[in-house]
């Protein structure tokens, strides 16, 4: 059966022009991968233009009572995006906010440690921080509506102490020796309230506060001025176990992909570290996905129920991507050899087109 190499925490995850590539259980205090020697040896850049292509992203998928969503950060440097969306489960209705950040020196942080990523749009105030002296990862928005969809606001929490907490460094070739990604995730039991603001008093839907669990998962990669990347996340209950899962696949993945990956499924606070996988929808992305990997581990469907599509053309860079809410059916083979047979288990895919 499939394993993984799990390595030794470095201090830095660039040394000397190096990145130190592999699969780690503990994360260093900053994910930072500036100082690459010649990481676009094709073009005569100095570092100061080559960092430049470092892009940032922290995603947190959550799932907490009648809700599951995304809330995204995307750093390209000059300027930063951020987005909500989250989904009704039972209705599949989706609610959607977006906005756009004006230049700052860095909006997504390095450490891992203590630090605070945050929109302070006061229509669209999104803010995410972590501190592990406090034991406290906060996850809280109060975004306004307008015609189309109603205000809504969200306060989630979650404790490093937790047994449920999980997390794992992944640094792999983007895709050569050359440049890197690396990615720090994590999952966490949380507990909080999501609540839909009206434009009435009686139109409110408000919540009890409940528990779920979210995934939270920072990225720095250097870039080229195209790229792909498709992303599979699952999170939920299992015969009254917590499991999530999340599968990624892209243009730049390393040709050694099944050691060099951030794939992974966290199974009774657990971790799993994950082959490499395909990821396919030959009829279109809103009929049926497939997920698979060589080694027998991975054997799943993906069925949309409900789509978020944006499309941005912004100064120098244009995107177009694809949040989807849906189920997921088949099989996965966790690292202790059980196997799990999904049915209508929920999660949330995302497909993304990037120019930069």
């Amino acid at each position: 059966m499939y394993s993984r190499t799990i390595s030794e925490t470095p201090d830095s995850i660039v040394m000397n022009g190096e990145a130190a590539f592999g699969t780690f259980l503990r994360v260093p205090t900053k994910i930072d991968i500036k100082g690459m020697e010649a990481p676009f040896a094709e073009f005569p850049f100095s570092s100061i233009v080559s960092n430049t292509r470092i892009k940032a992203r922290i995603a947190y998928i959550f799932s907490i009572g009648d809700y599951i969503g995304m809330i995204e950060f995307f750093d390209n440097k000059l300027f930063g995006l951020a987005e909500v969306v989250f989904w009704y489960r039972s209705t599949g209705k989706k609610f959607a906010y977006h906005t756009f950040m004006l230049p700052h020196r860095r909006f997504i942080p390095l450490r891992t440690d203590e630090a605070v990523c945050v929109s302070h749009k006061k229509s669209r105030f999104i803010r995410l921080l972590w501190s592990r002296k406090k034991d406290r990862i906060s996850l809280s928005f109060n975004v306004s509506g307008d015609k189309k969809r109603p205000s809504a606001r969200a306060q989630f929490t979650a404790h490093f102490e937790d047994r449920l907490f999980q997390e794992m460094l992944a640094v792999m070739p983007a895709p050569t020796a050359r440049r890197c990604s690396a990615s720090w995730l994590s999952t966490m039991q949380m507990s909080g309230t999501l609540e839909i603001l009206g434009s009435k008093k009686n139109d409110a839907v408000p919540m009890q506060p409940a528990g779920g669990i979210a995934f939270m998962v920072m990225n720095r990669a250097y870039h080229k001025y195209h790229s792909k990347s498709e992303m599979m996340c699952g999170l939920g209950d299992y015969e009254g176990r917590k499991l999530l899962f999340r599968f990624v696949a892209t243009s730049f993945d390393s040709a050694d992909a099944d050691d060099n990956n951030e794939n992974m499924i966290v199974f009774d606070g657990r971790i799993t570290p994950m082959p490499a996988v395909t990821i396919t929808h030959s009829f279109g992305i809103d009929k049926t996905w497939v997920v698979q990997d060589t080694e027998s581990m991975i054997d799943l469907t993906f069925t949309p129920i409900s789509r978020n599509r944006r499309m941005l053309n912004i100064f120098i860079m244009r995107t177009d991507y694809s949040n989807i809410y849906g189920t997921f059916d088949g099989m996965l083979l966790t690292g202790t050899g059980e196997k799990l047979l999904l049915k209508n288990f929920p999660g949330i895919v995302k497909k993304n087109l990037l120019r930069i």
